[in-house]
């Protein structure tokens, strides 16, 4: 991967972290506005429902920005533990290992053979 494209996909994970942070707040400042309006108007505890229903919203937002986060740290954890691995199988240098560019298959020369 290039620089550039590093850079976005850094910026798209900032931007969405931020959007969940803001929803979050969000939906702090509205829990408390309707437990103020709830005690104001009635006895009966409305406001619950409001704040359940939203904070269900909220979780679900939280699952998918920080799944896409877990999902991306795990891949780059099995990339490395395959790349180790074909290093040990292959007997290369892992430094020389490009990941973009698959092994063909071997040709083999007559004196390969026994």
């Amino acid at each position: 991967m290039n620089n550039e494209h590093l850079y976005k996909r850094a910026l798209t994970k900032v931007k969405q972290r931020k959007k969940f942070y803001r929803h979050v707040m969000t939906w702090v400042i509205m829990s408390v506005f309707f437990v103020l309006l709830n005690l104001a108007t009635t006895d009966y505890f409305w406001a619950i429902f409001p704040i359940l229903a939203w904070g269900i919203g909220v979780a679900f937002h939280g699952l998918q920005v920080f799944s896409d986060e877990w999902e991306d740290q795990e891949i780059e954890k099995e990339y490395e533990r395959l790349r180790r691995k074909n290093m040990d199988f292959h007997g290369d240098d892992i430094d020389d290992i490009d990941p973009s560019q698959p092994k063909g298959p071997k040709t083999w020369r007559d004196d390969d053979f026994v």
